[in-house]
């Protein structure tokens, strides 16, 4: 029927297509591939916006007169008076503002 250039011939044909195909088919996986990648990086940017926001949330709600604010507008705390502290001795004692001294001396 065939003889044997046509056997060989058919052979590498089909080898070739073959290889074609093997081709087009990991083509598709690599592109396949690429989407994938590129909603992973999609979705990671964004949550660094929003790692970002709560950051600068987080600092802001750390600041002084944020704490300071809420303690004084939500929880009612006042700053005590300068009769209300009691000293161990008279050189422990501040001169001026005691809470003055404390805020100026830790927070800034």
């Amino acid at each position: 029927m065939f003889n044997s250039i046509q056997r060989k011939a058919l052979l590498m044909i089909i080898l070739v297509g073959m290889i074609c195909v093997s081709i087009v088919l990991l083509s598709a996986y690599a592109a396949e591939l690429k989407v994938g990648n590129n909603q992973l990086a999609m979705a990671n940017e964004t949550l660094q916006g929003e790692i970002a926001s709560l950051d600068v949330k987080i600092t802001s709600a750390n600041s002084i007169d944020q704490i300071e604010a809420i303690a004084t507008t939500q929880l009612g705390m006042v700053y005590a008076a300068e009769n209300e502290c009691i000293y161990i001795s008279q050189d422990d004692a501040p001169t001026g503002s005691l809470a003055m001294l404390i805020r100026s001396n830790n927070y800034h």
